[in-house]
């Protein structure tokens, strides 16, 4: 959050906060501080201390609260609780944002929004800092004087001088350019820099480049835009969009840019920020999900696989129980045989007659030795039960981790990430999850089903007929949606994505109808469900290629530019006898070539034709 978008969006808060009253405040685990406020209608003032990105934002919903509040929250109550809020401002050229309190004693709250050295001070009338919210190195401490951090020698926006546009001009290179302006300018982001470079290099001059849209940014009211690429090549094996932007104006750099864009436009940059910075937290969470899933089973795969081969090294061990037995039986045979250096020759009885060789102890007789065999030959038959049960076990679960390992690709949940994580378990694998957070913010264009959930299923038609199916369908939902995400095509048709081997069991074989349209890409992946309430024969085009893009994009075919998919109707689906969950033979099918598609970049670009 750069000083733009930070006095942009101070002056939003300004607007809405000015003569609320603070009515309490909480710490929440972590980083975050909640300053709940009243103006007619509750209204929460979020700060983050994250290192890498601290922010400052209006956000709506609830949030888990502590049993026990940290010492920060219980001064800040004692000294904040009932105060209005006189202004909120921002310090020019700074990351910093004052929280200024009525009364004789005014009260301020300070908001350092600086990366890696974020923090939140409560500062008196007399200047001396009351509580700290993760304090920080060289800042002051509880008790002590406020001092402004020390200014890096940058200056701010307005105050640059020509001789140092004159020197920033003179750079030939667009990387040098874009460092030239972040050494020399105050709270300037490299997007921002990135879009005062491509404006130079279209013709406008540097300095009016740098200062008429971005100044105004600042100071007038403009639709905020929060950009999202789509090219899925250049993001990774997740199957999410990693790279969000947020500004209070519009970056053509990146519009006219080789990437494929979807520009969501908000009414103000308090709602962008709102969005912004929850779906950032949830798709980092996610990330961190996806790692230590992918390599917590790959690492238990390849120690499963270790074990499988020195459990075969302890078989070969063993030795052969047919052959101690074989010896022991010629040793008694002959039981009057003289060892020779520790070996026994004697005719094979049982087989063609010739001498064999068979080891023995001297210091025992030829019957004390056929005893020892027959004992080797009891133990190795039940060594050789065991390791084949062993064996069995330990394939079973290498196979088991093997199917968790490609359902971890196309995991878009942290609840999803979780259940994985408790199957690795099941298989013996421990995944550490502490670090793991679920964002309010959703992922998809549609509100997605939980198992305390259900969507609202709309028809076509009113009839009663159809309404029945309705709550019906309802009713299935309810009784077991997790994994289950419900989503709309552009021409009114409901399609249901099977988020997991439980979740594709239910949309294929207890959700759909008979006459509904059933969608699989090649490889693992989602089942994918398109209702047909009117029983037509074949989709629609729109509904078929927008569900196509969705069960590629739930798939191992994700990072690839198509997808083959597979569609039919569900009636030429069957489930194998004995079969494992989620697993189905298709009599005849049709195919489709669709493009991997994350909903919510599908849907939006719906909103935005």
């Amino acid at each position: 959050m750069d000083t733009l978008v930070l006095q942009r969006l101070t002056a939003e808060l300004d607007v809405k906060l000015r003569g609320a009253r603070i009515r309490q405040v909480y710490a929440l685990p972590k980083n975050d501080v909640v300053f709940v406020c009243g103006s007619g209608k509750t209204l929460r003032l979020w700060f983050s201390a994250a290192p890498n990105q601290p922010h400052l934002y209006l956000r709506p919903g609830r949030y888990p609260t502590p049993k026990q509040p940290p010492g920060f929250a219980m001064a800040a109550r004692r000294l904040l609780n009932g105060r209005r809020i006189e202004a909120i401002e921002a310090v020019p050229g700074e990351r910093i944002v004052e929280l200024h309190t009525t009364g004789t004693d005014a009260i301020r709250v300070v908001f350092e929004l600086i990366p890696r050295r974020a923090t939140a001070m409560v500062v008196n009338h007399t200047e001396r800092v009351c509580a700290a919210w993760k304090p920080q190195r060289g800042r002051p401490a509880v008790g002590e004087p406020y001092t402004a951090p020390v200014a890096d020698g940058r200056t701010a926006m307005g105050d640059l001088d020509a001789k140092i546009w004159s020197s920033l001009n003179s750079s030939v290179d667009d990387n040098d350019l874009v460092r030239g302006l972040l050494r020399s300018i105050a709270g300037m982001s490299p997007l921002t820099a990135r879009e005062i470079t491509a404006r130079h290099r279209s013709g406008v001059p540097l300095r009016m480049a740098a200062q008429m849209e971005i100044e105004r940014a600042a100071k007038e009211p403009m639709a905020a835009r929060i950009y999202s690429p789509v090219r899925l090549s250049e993001l990774g094996c997740l199957p999410i969009v990693r790279k969000f932007l947020v500004a209070p104006f519009l970056m053509r750099h990146i519009e006219k840019g080789p990437e494929t864009l979807c520009v969501k436009e908000f009414p103000n940059l308090s709602g962008a920020v709102a969005t912004f910075y929850p779906l950032q937290a949830r798709l980092m969470a996610l990330e961190m999900a996806h790692h230590s899933l992918k390599s917590g089973i790959d690492g238990g795969i390849i120690r499963l696989l270790r074990t499988l081969d020195a459990v075969s090294e302890d078989a070969n061990a063993a030795g052969d129980a047919e052959q101690h037995r074989r010896w022991a039986d010629l040793l008694l045979t002959h039981p009057y045989a003289k060892p020779t250096q520790a070996i026994v020759r004697v005719p094979d009885a049982f087989g063609n007659g010739n001498p064999v060789e068979i080891p023995v102890d001297p210091s025992r007789s030829v019957i004390d030795n056929a005893q020892v065999y027959y004992q080797r030959a009891r133990r190795a038959q039940r060594s050789a039960k065991r390791t084949a049960e062993r064996y069995r076990e330990l394939e079973a679960r290498i196979t088991a981790l093997r199917q968790l390992s490609s359902e971890v690709t196309v995991a878009r949940e942290i609840r999803d990430c979780q259940r994985l994580a408790k199957g690795a378990l099941n298989q013996g694998v421990k995944i550490a999850t502490g670090t793991w957070s679920i964002a309010e913010a959703p992922l998809s264009a549609e509100k997605e089903t939980t198992g305390n959930e259900s969507p609202s299923i709309e028809t076509p038609n009113g009839s009663s007929k159809e309404s029945r199916r309705t709550r019906h369908d309802q009713g299935k939902l309810r009784r077991g949606a997790a994994g289950i995400n419900v989503f709309t095509s552009s021409d009114g048709f409901k399609i249901f994505v099977g988020r997991n081997a439980d979740a594709n069991e239910r949309v294929t074989h207890k959700l759909a109808r008979p006459n509904d349209f059933w969608l699989h890409a090649e490889g693992p992946g989602s089942h994918v469900v398109i209702r047909n309430p009117e029983r037509i024969k074949e989709p629609s085009q729109v509904a078929l290629q927008e569900a196509a893009s969705l069960a590629a994009y739930f798939s191992s075919a994700r990072g690839a530019t198509k997808a083959n998919v597979r569609w039919t109707q569900v009636k030429h689906v069957r489930k194998p006898r004995k079969g494992p969950k989620g697993q189905v033979y298709v009599r005849q099918a049709n195919m489709t070539l669709a493009e991997p598609v994350p909903p919510e970049i599908l849907f939006a670009r719906l909103e935005t034709n």
